[in-house]
């Protein structure tokens, strides 16, 4: 039996002023997922701490989903960027897998270059040096898939989540749609960088924060093209007119790229 158009959900009609209906419009969501993932971290970064990484990120996850208006399947795959309602989509979502792959790889590429700003920023445990990071790298390849993976879904699920809050918040400011979702995109992705606080070693490495949003940048506008070529400019959605978003592009390149570096120890 097919999942239901998300839009049968809403229920509160002042939802319908949002630019993401199932999202909240407050910037506290944010503020608070940012504030519990830099807790946990800080924490771990002492050293006497490990903190599971599944655990690590659906604590903060699990909070803000929480608080999306609708609790159904389709709304949580619509949030995410998952909601697949046709044959279109379902083949754009299919291709983009091993397009994502393919940028992962092309980015590990890039790594190499001699000055490369790519090199070591993306990974996010809570580490004291990139001496320390360099452990990461000496996992077996099974764990280091399951890692990278849990990564990848849950940095690229929470930076799809965040920036619709955000883009809601600037929507209800003034700012119109299309501006307001592209934004709110770029700056949940800033959002994100800030959560490698720990990891980059605060301010000693502003390059690491720099490369980290570099590559951000680039899987968002994946999901954003692959949203686009999906539904055309009508997300079923939202109330007015955004660019959706197809997150399985995203977690691909993420994932590729992390997990490649992983084997490959790139670590100066």
């Amino acid at each position: 039996m097919p999942l239901e158009s998300p839009g049968l959900y809403l229920s509160e009609e002042k939802d319908t002023d949002k630019l993401y209906p199932f999202i909240s419009a407050s910037i506290f969501p944010v503020l608070i997922y940012t504030a519990l993932t830099l807790g946990i971290l800080l924490f771990d970064s002492t050293g006497q701490y490990s903190t599971n990484p599944v655990i690590f990120y659906a604590t903060p996850l699990i909070y803000i989903l929480l608080l999306l208006v609708g609790d159904s399947v389709p709304v949580i795959l619509s949030v995410i960027g998952l909601w697949l309602p046709d044959l279109r989509s379902k083949i754009v979502a299919l291709v983009s897998i091993p397009v994502g792959a393919l940028v992962g790889w092309g980015l590990i590429q890039a790594s190499k270059v001699q000055g490369s700003i790519f090199k070591i920023a993306t990974y996010p445990w809570a580490v004291s040096s990139l001496a320390t990071a360099g452990s990461l790298a000496v996992f077996t390849p099974s764990t280091s898939f399951f890692l990278y993976m849990v990564v990848a879904i849950f940095e690229e699920v929470g930076a799809v989540i965040m920036g619709k809050n955000i883009a809601n918040w600037i929507h209800n400011k003034g700012m119109s749609s299309i501006p307001a979702s592209l934004l709110g995109y770029f700056l949940g992705r800033i959002v994100l960088v800030t959560h490698h606080w720990f990891s980059y070693d605060k301010l000693e490495n502003i390059s690491l924060y720099l490369s980290a949003f570099s590559m951000f940048a680039i899987f968002t506008i994946l999901g954003l093209l692959a949203g686009y070529i999906a539904k055309g400019l009508d997300d079923d959605e939202a109330t007015d007119k955004v660019i959706p978003m197809l997150i399985p592009v995203m977690i691909i390149a993420h994932f590729a790229f992390d997990f490649v570096i992983s084997q490959l120890m790139v670590i100066s």
